[in-house]
Order: C-alpha cells, then structure tokens, then sequence
C-alpha cells in the first residue's frame, strides 16, 4: 500500500536509518540498546499494516467467520479441530495471490501427540515416529471415537479425532517435516497452480493438523488498505504452547484491534477459558479498548426461548457498555457463496460445495 507522508516525513527512512548508523557507531550506545523495536516502527509509519487478530476457544466459529468476511473457503472449519496453525491473511492483487506454507517440526508433531494421548489417558511408546508405533495409536483414537458414538458425541472423542489426523497428517507430509526445523514451502514448491489449489490442501483436517503458520495472499477490498487478518490457535489447545502464542498475539503491541470470537450462543454459558480470556484481557490497559467481543453461531437461539435467555443473562451481567457484535458466520458465508449463483444453477445450494467439502477418499470431512 501506498501512503502520502507529511513534507517534513518524506526522508523518513534515510533520516532515521542514518541515527542509527550513528548510534551504532558511538562506543557509548553500541551494543547496549536493541534498535529492533525502532526499525520495526519506523517500517509500519512508511506502510502501515493493521492486524486484526481473532481469537476464541475451539468451534467458536473463527474460521467460519474469517471465511464469511472474505466471501471465500478459504480457512478450516469443522467442529472440535484442535489445530494450531496459525493463519496470517494480506493482500494481494488478483493475478499475485498466493500461500506460504509453514510447517511444525517432528518435535513438535511429538509433544502434540504426547499431549492429546495425556488426555486420552494412553501410553504410547513415541521415541520415533515410526508407522510401527503411529499405526497401533491411531487405532486406538479411531476405537475411541467409535465407543463415543462419533467424533463430534464428546470432548474426549473431538481429542481422540485431532490425534488421528495429527498421525495422519505426519505420515502423509513425512517428506516436509524436519526433525527440530520449521519447514518453510511456497505453494510453487508444492506445485499447486493458484491459491485455491494450495488453500485446499491447508484446509483438509490432516494437512491442517501439522501445519505450524499459513500465510495467504489473496485479493480482497476488506483487505486492500493494510489490513491483515490473523486466525490464532484456541485458547482451549490441548498444546499449552499454541494457546500461549494466542494469548502473546493479544498483547502484541503490533496488533491494532482482537476480536473476541464467542461460542456461548449455542451453548448458553462462558467455558472456564473463555472467562479467564475476558478477564485477562479487561484487566490489560493496552489491549481492552481495541477488543471487539463476536458472539457467532447466534442462529441457534432463534427458535430456542431458554438458550436466547441465557445469553441476553451473560451479555446483561458481564459485557455491559462493550463493544459487541452477534451473528452466524455460517449463514454468512452461505449467504456471500449464493450470492455469486444464478438461479439456472438453483441458486447454487446442489454444486456450490459438491466437491470442495470432500476429503480424497470422498468422505465429507466439515460440517458444511
């Protein structure tokens, strides 16, 4: 993006690149000030970018909502995923789109997997990730989410799922993990043709799953004056590293506004790490006044009297005075997809998702 500084600001990188030089230069300062945080301001007062970061617990509807505001499938959404990517979102004109693709080291794959087999109360033996020991464990989820009547039915099923397409998706992506590395691929690097094909891939819950950052390039007005969107880990990751990057994004002094995505309209109350997430951030000086508090999946208490109560009760009690927004992301982004149909095609409801929902096996993998 291009801005029109002041007269006075026109020289601005030469004049402070040229203190800095000095700086450095003098014995008395050298070495004994990090000039990192300068360069980093001077860099957003030449092209300011504004990241709105979106934060919530798992199926608050961040992804769902992201996708609403873009008018496109572009980032996973399915019920219960525990990823911990996390997704970074500019601008790019329309013949320049494109995605960057970040992926967790074998270490990493190693403490998520011994952390939801924590959960689940197994013992695997992980020295190495080989399929001898990966196959007997995904198994084991597999069975779990059997006895739990499927893998949505409770929390210890949606865990068991996450660990059986963790496993998944480091036997299928063996080949771009690195032993302690983060293994960076431009979609080219993974021939994929356009941002479409390269979305496609993050998006499958397999590949998702060992994904550590995607970063999308894409054209879009919402994004055209600097702004960039972030998709962080849940709050509630069974990973206590993904939900600590989550909660170090919300205070970074680099994010201009949080929105606050919560689940409590389908559910009729505030988990345990919704609230502390509130608290933590109502008692933060520098982070309350640009918080935006989102509450999605509001459909669900349309035609339920008790849970449309429930919620007015949390709203009335605790968000007073706030900033607050309802709405369904899901209906929004059905709504931004008819909305490019014409009704030879019905309106688009038989093909807009006839391919695009399905995993390769054919089996439908997201809740659309």
């Amino acid at each position: 993006m291009s801005v029109k500084l002041l007269p006075q600001c026109e020289n601005l990188k030469e004049q402070v690149e040229a203190i800095l030089q000095l700086w450095h230069q003098d014995s008395t300062f050298s070495g004994k000030q990090d000039t990192t945080r300068i360069q980093a301001s001077l860099s957003k007062a030449i092209s300011p970018t504004f990241e709105i970061v979106f934060a919530g617990a798992f199926s608050a509807g961040k992804s769902m909502l992201i996708n609403a505001l873009l008018e496109r499938e572009l980032l996973y959404s399915a019920e219960g995923h525990a990823t911990g990517t996390e997704c970074y979102i500019a601008y790019a004109e329309p013949n320049a789109e494109r995605v960057v693709l970040t992926f967790l080291s074998e270490q990493e794959v190693q403490e998520q997997m011994t952390a939801f087999c924590a959960f689940l109360n197994l013992a695997p033996s992980l020295g190495r990730l080989e399929d001898t020991a990966l196959n007997p464990l995904k198994e084991r989820a597999e069975a779990i989410i059997q006895q739990e009547g499927g893998k949505s039915k409770s929390e210890r099923a949606k865990q068991a799922d996450a660990l059986r397409l963790l496993i998944t998706g480091f036997q299928q992506n063996r080949d771009k993990i690195h032993p302690t590395e983060n293994k960076v691929f431009s979609m080219e690097q993974l021939n994929f043709g356009n941002l479409r094909e390269a979305a496609g891939f993050a998006r499958r819950g397999a590949n998702s799953a060992v994904l550590r950052k995607v970063e999308y390039y894409c054209h879009h007005p919402l994004l055209e004056d600097g702004n960039v969107i972030v998709d962080t880990p849940g709050i509630d990751a069974p990973v206590k590293v993904d939900a600590e990057r989550t909660y170090r994004k919300i205070a970074d002094p680099d994010t201009s506004a949080v929105v606050c995505v919560l689940k409590c309209a389908a559910t009729g109350e505030l988990t345990k790490e919704e609230t502390e997430l509130i608290e933590h951030i109502q008692s933060n000086d520098s982070i309350r006044d640009r918080v935006f508090y989102v509450f999605n999946r509001i459909d669900e208490t349309w035609y339920n009297a008790q849970l449309k109560q429930r919620l007015e009760n949390i709203i009335d009690q605790q968000f007073r005075q706030l900033r607050i927004f309802k709405t369904s992301g899901l209906l929004g982004f059905y709504g931004s997809q008819i909305k490019t149909t014409t009704p030879e095609d019905r309106f688009g409801l038989d093909t807009i998702f006839s391919e695009s929902i399905k995993e390769l096996g054919g089996e439908e993998e997201t809740p659309q």
